[in-house]
């Protein structure tokens, strides 16, 4: 029972890595690339419910993550892959204080319905920047997270042999 609800933890981990990364990398080349065409006559309805929707998503998936990353910490530290999860804890760390201390102050602003259009796309510029760092991280902690499946699998070990 221990190892199915392992199992069930690490991909947990897993599916919301792969969640958050998918998120970002379609928000980055998807969703807003032409936000340069957002004005103040037309962003908010563009804009503000996407957000608000993910944040409220998030705000439930990315705690139960740090849970998960804990316990797999936790059940690898005597392991040799103990490192995995410990850079999940900080690149998920690291994505989230950008996300509460940056992003979501921006968000707030924009919630404002903001008529300026230079403050507009100052806080838009802003927001796709940090966005781009949270792209980057999620994408590492994902790379990790398939680094570590495979290596927890010994894929690759497995995969050649199938080859003999």
């Amino acid at each position: 029972m221990k190892a199915v609800l392992l199992a069930i933890n690490h991909a947990w981990i897993f599916f919301g890595a792969t969640l958050y990364c998918g998120v970002l990398w379609s928000l980055r080349f998807f969703w807003f690339p032409t936000w340069r065409n957002l004005k103040p006559d037309n962003y908010y309805d563009q804009f503000i419910p996407q957000t608000s929707a993910a944040t409220r998503f998030f705000t439930i998936v990315v705690p139960l993550m740090f849970l998960a990353l804990i316990i797999m910490t936790v059940t690898e530290w005597k392991s040799g892959i103990r490192w995995a999860p410990i850079a999940g804890l900080i690149l998920l760390g690291a994505a989230t204080y950008v996300g509460q201390a940056h992003i979501i102050p921006i968000n707030k602003v924009l919630e404002g319905r903001i008529t300026d259009p230079a403050l507009l796309t100052g806080h838009l510029e802003k927001w796709i920047s940090l966005n781009d760092i949270r792209w980057v991280l999620m994408t590492l902690m994902w790379l990790v997270m398939m680094i570590y499946f495979i290596q927890k699998g010994d894929l690759l070990r497995k995969l050649a042999g199938e080859r003999r």
